[in-house]
């Protein structure tokens, strides 16, 4: 279940690969043990406009969604797994940020297989 969205600035597809950034966090959340790796969804959104900072600088943020249920401990150790993972291609971005937040799953609706 656990949804982890990686948003970026588009100007950052200049320097570095989207797609071994996506696969890198997927395997952070994987490498976590929380999640069974069939259910982890990953996706990078880019953002053409926007202001981070008063010098407009690049960033990437990931916010991880996941069911309530598991520790603080648990919480903070996935958000800094994924955080160092994120850094590893962040070299000269200046907003790097990961936020965990709980879904309450009464309010979530899936889709099933048929």
């Amino acid at each position: 279940m656990p949804h982890l969205v990686i948003e970026y600035a588009e100007n950052l597809e200049e320097s570095i690969s989207i797609p071994a950034l996506v696969s890198a966090a997927q395997e952070a959340m994987h490498r976590s043990g929380l999640f069974a790796p069939h259910t982890i969804k990953t996706r990078a959104m880019p953002y053409r406009h926007f202001i981070a900072g008063e010098k407009g600088g690049s960033f990437i943020h990931a916010e991880v969604r996941l069911f309530e249920g598991r520790s603080e401990r648990d919480r903070e150790t996935l958000s800094s797994t994924v955080f160092n993972t994120l850094c590893q291609f962040a070299e000269g971005v200046p907003a790097v940020t990961v936020e965990v937040r709980e879904i309450d799953s009464g309010c979530y609706s899936k889709r099933l297989p048929f």
